[in-house]
């Protein structure tokens, strides 16, 4: 089966698609920054796969708690500087060895 929709590939160390092909370190400093340290604080690693949550998930749950939108490539790239690496780089949205547990993860209720 022909899946070139959902082809990624890594280039000199950073995802690129070619639909997407933006990296972390053309976003401004202070969201950069922003974007390690919300990275640091909410995901816990782990040996296993997490499995249902991709990164295309996990930027979303990035923007609901700062505020930062980034594209898909944006944000694995980022979580590649953060040290998270994908468990298959060829796919689209990435899985990544991280808990279930993470703070990210939990529902706020307010």
């Amino acid at each position: 089966m022909d899946r070139w929709h959902e082809y990624t590939d890594m280039v000199d160390g950073h995802p690129w698609s070619p639909f997407d092909n933006e990296l972390f370190d053309q976003m401004r400093i202070e969201e950069q920054n922003a974007v390690l340290n919300w990275i640091h604080t909410s995901l816990i690693p782990r040996k296993n796969v997490c499995h249902g949550h991709t990164s295309y998930g996990i930027k979303h749950l990035l923007e609901r708690d700062t505020g930062i939108y980034m594209t898909n490539n944006q944000f694995k790239d980022a979580m590649l500087v953060a040290g998270y690496e994908p468990v298959n780089p060829h796919e689209l949205n990435w899985k990544y060895r991280i808990s279930r547990k993470s703070p990210c993860f939990r529902l706020a209720i307010w």
